[in-house]
């Protein structure tokens, strides 16, 4: 197993959750994670090393690694969830609308804020998360390419 992949099979050991074949291929699937996925395309990577695992136990895993702070759960337009690792241990995400990437910051201006609210509001505020969106610099260079492809296809094709 990769150095970051027994990390985090440790700190679930440490938490009293066993460290299983099936965890273990969630483990590895999450650790070597480039972009958000949702716990389907987390499914159908950790088949790859362990054909029998569920999605039960995919969501399970995400669930004790949530709680953990390893990973953070994206909330996307339309109701569906993505998975990042987390890498800092307070952390917001920049989320592009058209491919889903997600970017990872750390900074959090938002401490004023939360205390103000809960003076005002009398609420105990425990917890906040924080997700913008947008389009990607390669979803825009895309959409810019696109945008003149047309613009020349339709020059190519006017009458004269």
């Amino acid at each position: 197993m990769p150095p970051l992949t027994i990390n985090l099979a440790l700190s679930i050991n440490r938490a009293g959750y066993k460290s299983t074949a099936p965890r273990q291929a969630v483990l590895r699937v999450v650790t070597g994670m480039r972009s958000p996925l949702t716990a389907h395309q987390i499914l159908i990577r950790a088949r790859r090393g362990y054909p029998p695992l569920g999605l039960v136990t995919v969501y399970r895993t995400l669930e004790i690694l949530l709680a953990l702070g390893h990973v953070r759960r994206l909330h996307l337009e339309g109701g569906c969830h993505t998975y990042a690792a987390a890498i800092a241990s307070h952390g917001h995400y920049l989320i592009c609308f058209r491919c889903g990437a997600a970017v990872e910051f750390s900074q959090c201006r938002m401490q004023g804020m939360v205390r103000g609210l809960a003076r005002r509001t009398g609420y105990r505020i425990s917890a906040h998360w924080l997700e913008l969106f947008g389009v990607c610099p390669r979803c825009q260079r895309s959409a810019r390419t696109h945008t003149s492809q047309q613009v020349g296809a339709a020059h190519a094709h006017s009458p004269r």
